[in-house]
């Protein structure tokens, strides 16, 4: 069954729960945007994520909320498509044809039918899920699952200091661009359809109650008392713990001579709607966010190149035989004399 049906309200109107049909929530948004703490948050609003979180620790010492075995089916995918955290190369639906894609993906099916089954109302957390958004809809469509999206949003200029303090090389501006480009851009248009919500993480940490009153209302989630005491427990409790250094605004994004402009544009489209301010269904957002798509698939050869050239690059320092090496251990020889 295609997600695009999953909701059956008139337009503008999201569709409650269906009590005999299971719903997933996948969080989505490049890598330290807020995924982790949004993700806390549908936990306040009654989504469960699982009994088999990955423990908390390093870049995330408040807790990642990422299921082990999506963390699991995620590594292999990556591993069978070629790519690591900071490739930045395009991917076409054909890569996600091959048979050993095929395999991890039943295999995938069959894990988390299993797990969530039975679930009515769960959620996980990857945050490359969208960048291979075709593998993971057709695991929802094989388990029958109604699908409904949180998009996490950050500023870039806060995504690239956030990810510099992890990897300099991987935080500086224009590499940080790249990276939320193609983890955000290319397969975005595959949620729409589907009840979405896009939720900034300044307002998240600025205003939790109303954010997660805005996630319930856009997602058709029930807002009882329960959901009120989990909401009351993450704004005074865990988010205390989690507050961002840094804040910019979409000019400070705009006036940046190194940020990218199709990532200031398609961020400042996405903090429009997260601002309630347009809708992502409007006939202005799928204009501008297409031409934004549009340039972007237009980079790929670019991309490409650029994942070549650091790949050689990252052979070079490390390869024990290569020419870079040679001369670092002339220059050791040296200094040792």
């Amino acid at each position: 069954m295609s997600e695009a049906v999953a909701a059956t309200a008139p337009p503008g109107v999201v569709a409650p729960l269906n009590p005999d049909r299971p719903t997933v929530i996948p969080v989505l948004g490049a890598g330290r945007s807020g995924t982790s703490a949004i993700t806390r948050g549908l936990a306040a609003l009654g989504v469960d994520l699982g009994d088999r979180l990955r423990r908390p620790g390093g870049k995330n010492p408040t807790g990642f909320f990422e299921d082990r075995d999506v963390l699991s089916i995620s590594k292999q995918l990556k591993r069978a498509l070629g790519i690591r955290g900071h490739s930045v190369r395009l991917l076409d639906d054909t890569v996600f044809e091959t048979p050993r894609l095929r395999h991890i993906q039943t295999r995938a099916i069959e894990t988390l039918g299993r797990r969530f089954g039975d679930t009515p109302l769960w959620g996980y957390k990857y945050s490359r899920t969208l960048r291979t958004m075709p593998f993971w809809q057709g695991i929802h469509e094989a388990l029958d699952l109604d699908v409904r999206y949180v998009i996490a949003l950050r500023n870039p200029l806060s995504v690239a200091r956030s990810r510099g303090q992890i990897n300099p090389q991987r935080g500086r501006q224009v590499w940080s661009d790249m990276e939320w480009l193609v983890n955000v851009v290319p397969y975005f248009h595959r949620t729409a359809g589907c009840p979405r919500v896009v939720v900034d993480f300044d307002r998240l940490m600025r205003d939790p109650q109303g954010q997660l009153a805005r996630v319930a209302r856009d997602l058709g989630l029930p807002l009882g008392k329960a959901e009120q005491s989990g909401i009351h427990e993450y704004a005074t409790r865990f988010l205390k713990q989690d507050k961002p250094r840094t804040r910019f605004t979409r000019a400070d994004l705009l006036a940046d001579p190194l940020a990218n402009r199709w990532t200031a544009e398609g961020y400042g489209l996405l903090d429009e709607v997260a601002a309630d301010e347009l809708a992502l269904d409007s006939p202005e957002f799928v204009e501008r966010w297409g031409a934004i798509e549009q340039a972007v698939t237009d980079l790929a050869p670019f991309l490409a190149e650029f994942d070549h050239l650091r790949g050689q690059l990252v052979q070079a320092r490390w390869n024990p035989t290569s020419p870079l090496q040679e001369a670092r251990q002339v220059w050791r020889d040296l200094k040792a004399k």
